[in-house]
């Protein structure tokens, strides 16, 4: 796709890709200006060797600028090294891509169970006592739907009132969901109907239209959700949504999906990147933990710090 034609921009943001839609053009544009602006560093190269203004070159991805902490960028190394799941130039490179966005919000969790405790509890189902989280993780694929579907983070908690619970969490940027079309007549189907038809989460599990494009990718990771759940009989379990507050058509996919599901209090929900940083400031007591958070909000919401720039491309 980012091949064709580009655009210079002045003041060193480097070149942005003419055919984004308003969304990825703006948030494109606003990674390269927190690359110049906050990092200091040169632009790089796609995988085809195209420059554009949001992506590190070798060596600034080598020293991690593409996370926002030292802590994180050895989180995501370490996931890296265990192998499947993470594009290393994507995560690494990439300062538009969900990927490391996903690492940069949850790897602190990751590494301290208490404060990721106090930081979902208010955000999934029936509150948290403890919590462990894993980015980019996904069961052993024969025991479940046998594919590829995987969570961008899964977190393993215990309710306030002491239940085991399991949230598989979806994070996007501007990505839009997978546009393939799985388990709609073809190979796949026969598994994901017996994992539908055995949960109480749809309202007709074999309705075709659960597996429409649009919001495919939500409808699998949902299965596996309940794929997970079916065989550890007690555990209470739900999917996340966490996306970009202007993206509207996650949050459109989001609301027509809603429409297939029962109660969806306890099973699905979705958050925008401004709701969990608003829930979670004034939960932070520690200094860097504030300033990590800040950072966070400076690079993926607050747009006004590259407003002018962009009102002069």
């Amino acid at each position: 796709m980012e091949e064709t034609t580009l655009r210079t921009v002045p003041n060193d943001f480097g070149p942005q890709y003419l055919g984004d839609d308003w969304l990825t053009a703006r948030m494109r544009f606003h990674q390269s200006w927190w690359r110049h602006e906050r990092l200091g560093v040169p632009w790089g190269c796609d995988t085809r060797g195209n420059p554009y203004g949001n992506y590190l070159t070798e060596a600034d991805a080598l020293a991690g600028r593409n996370f926002l902490t030292e802590a994180i960028h050895w989180c995501a190394k370490e996931r890296i090294a265990a192998g499947g799941g993470v594009e290393e130039f994507r995560c690494t490179r990439n300062l538009l891509s969900s990927q490391p966005m996903a690492f940069n919000l949850f790897s602190p969790l990751h590494h301290d169970p208490n404060l990721a405790a106090v930081l979902l509890d208010p955000l999934l189902p029936g509150g948290v006592r403890e919590a462990s989280v894993h980015i980019e993780w996904a069961p052993p694929k024969e025991l479940h739907l046998n594919d590829a579907t995987s969570f961008d983070v899964a977190v393993r908690y215990t309710t306030r009132d002491g239940h085991a619970a399991f949230a598989g969490i979806e994070t996007k940027l501007t990505e839009p969901f997978s546009q393939r079309t799985y388990g709609l007549n073809d190979k796949r189907t026969k598994r994901y109907r017996g994992v539908a038809s055995a949960s109480s989460v749809w309202l007709d599990p074999t309705n075709e239209s659960l597996a429409y494009k649009p919001w495919n990718q939500l409808w699998r990771n949902h299965l596996l959700v309940e794929s997970i759940r079916q065989r550890e009989p007690g555990l209470l379990g739900c999917e996340i949504v966490v996306h970009h507050p202007l993206d509207d058509r996650c949050a459109e996919a989001v609301r027509d999906y809603r429409d297939f599901l029962n109660d969806t209090a306890v099973t699905f929900d979705s958050f925008g990147l401004d709701q969990v940083v608003n829930t979670w400031r004034p939960l932070l007591l520690r200094s860097a933990q504030r300033e990590w958070l800040k950072s966070f909000d400076d690079r993926y919401i607050n747009l006004a710090l590259s407003e002018t720039a962009w009102d002069l491309r």
